[in-house]
């Protein structure tokens, strides 16, 4: 072939911002890429920096959103971005599609609405981006989501460009954000732009680029003065201590079965005070700090220290917090996960339970980033969720809120259903409340009992079901089946949600149970 006959090469879309690596800012072409971005100081720079690198690289592009184009672009002149010539150009399309979903478009499913996109991405596109881009995915009706991320994925690889979509959960239902967790599961990266610290924070839930898949991770970001975000120099981890042997375990002495024991381990230390831990902390280059939570302690002097211990110690220092006497409930673990704990030990596990559980966290680094308000996460720990039988949509909305509280710092929840006829799945959840499960909800519909634990991993959710099911264990057993991850609950409810649709169970919430307070309600 002669030489001016060879293609030319056509440069990767790139997120676009400044000090990204290439691995993750190069999108593979023919793939869906979804980010959650709610503010939209974050929100519109970013896809205006996007459109802009994509645009000045020779790649027209598509927008498609819901306001008006003429505001989206004096707005992303000001973020520091002119894209008013390449519009005039016709290099970039701006689309305004309503999203009211009393218009026939949304009613008739996910068809016509890819029709829509289809209709309104030219062929020489190589990016399209949906901002708020909830409705044209249909996240309000759970299987309709999962048929419309199917066909926009199987759409972009036929036309060989690359979509982002951008969603704000937070103006939508709770029970949205299943539905995306569900949907995002299909798209090649998805990824949570976050406020943080005068700055943001971009977490990468999934990531699979035009270089290869990206580990789970976060990424701080700052505004730059002339526009835009840009990625702040990640400072590495520093090297582990204790090359010698074993990493030194520092452990209040409440938070021991055995303290006089433990200080015959030359790589323990047992103290007395929150302060002592603090201080110990700052001169540990990796370990592990225990922490009791007991009648002695106050909760909120427990978050205050794990919060002041995490932003002293060294990346390879691990937090645990054990349960003594006292169980820490869901906002509790959520809270104390938030501001920097590794670990909760519950309070059945002996000093070798213990020491098994730092050993496992040896050679884990803590990345996470912290939160800015130290009393609004405390504030959120109060919740009281009290075990329910509750109606299929409040249930499903629960879950969500459950799931969104608790998302991105990895504390286990369990989706349990048993398989049986509605009369036997009622008897059960009865039973249930009867047994005084707790941190727990229940829904009952034609296809048996679901039962929602929070804050309790898969492994131990069987033994759960033991113990509350009683004698009638054994007959049901066959029938159980649990998921634990977010995004396979998402799926698993699909089917419960798709019920709603049509009609309630007409299951009453049990009159002793009183209604659960919203996860970011003030502790009384």
């Amino acid at each position: 072939m002669p030489a001016n006959d060879t293609p030319t090469a056509v440069a990767p879309v790139s997120l676009g911002l400044t000090g990204l690596d290439d691995s993750i800012a190069a999108l593979a072409c023919g793939q869906v890429y979804g980010i959650v971005a709610d503010p939209q100081s974050l929100r519109l720079p970013l896809l205006a920096q996007l459109l802009h690198c994509t645009l000045t690289a020779g790649g027209r592009s598509t927008l498609i959103l819901p306001g008006d184009p003429a505001a989206f672009l004096s707005k992303a002149r000001l973020a520091g971005f002119d894209l008013s010539w390449f519009e005039q150009n016709g290099d970039l399309e701006i689309v305004r599609q309503r999203a009211d979903p009393l218009l026939p478009l949304f009613r008739g499913g996910a068809s016509p609405v890819l029709e829509m996109i289809d209709r309104s991405v030219r062929d020489d596109r190589r990016l399209l981006v949906l901002e708020q881009a909830e409705p044209l995915l249909l996240l309000s009706d759970p299987e309709a989501s999962v048929e419309a991320a199917d066909g926009l994925r199987a759409w972009a690889a036929r036309r060989s460009l690359v979509v982002l979509a951008a969603f704000t959960p937070a103006t939508r239902p709770q029970r949205e954000f299943l539905s995306l967790r569900a949907a995002a599961e299909e798209f090649a990266g998805f990824a949570v732009l976050r406020e943080h610290e005068g700055g943001a924070v971009l977490d990468l839930r999934h990531w699979f680029g035009e270089a290869g898949s990206t580990p789970r991770g976060s990424l701080r970001l700052r505004l730059q003065g002339t526009g835009g975000l840009s990625v702040e120099p990640v400072s590495p981890a520093p090297a582990r201590g204790g090359e010698t042997g074993i990493a030194q375990v520092v452990a209040i002495e409440r938070a021991l079965d055995d303290a006089l024991g433990a200080v015959r381990d030359s790589n323990w230390v047992v103290i007395k005070h929150h302060a002592e831990a603090i201080e110990t902390a700052r001169r540990l280059a990796a370990g592990a700090i225990v922490l009791p939570f007991d009648r002695a302690t106050p909760f909120r002097a427990l978050c205050q220290a794990v919060s002041s211990i995490r932003r002293v110690a060294a990346p390879w220092v691990a937090i645990v917090v054990r349960e003594r006497g006292l169980r820490l409930r869901l906002g509790q673990q959520i809270a104390l996960t938030r501001l920097g704990a590794s670990t909760v030990v519950s309070g059945d596990q002996d000093d070798t339970g213990l020491a098994q559980a730092i050993r496992a966290l040896s050679g884990t680094a803590f990345m996470r980033s912290l939160p800015d308000d130290l009393e609004a996460t405390i504030a959120a720990a109060g919740t009281a969720l009290a075990p329910q039988l509750m109606v299929t949509r409040a249930f499903r909305d629960l879950v969500a809120e459950v799931l969104l509280a608790s998302d991105g710092i990895d504390l286990p929840h369990t989706l349990l259903h048993v398989a049986c006829d509605p009369a036997k799945a009622q008897q059960l959840g009865t039973l249930a409340l009867q047994r005084k499960v707790r941190d727990a909800a229940m829904s009952v519909d034609p296809s048996g009992l679901w039962l929602f634990l929070f804050a309790c991993p898969a492994p131990r959710a069987r033994g759960v079901a033991e113990r509350i099911f009683g004698r009638n264990h054994g007959e049901i057993a066959a029938g159980i089946t649990t998921e634990s991850t977010v995004g396979g609950i998402a799926r698993r409810l699909e089917r419960l949600a798709a019920a709603v649709g049509v009609r309630d169970t007409g299951v009453s919430r049990a009159p002793t149970a009183p209604s659960p307070a919203p996860i970011a309600s003030p502790q009384a």
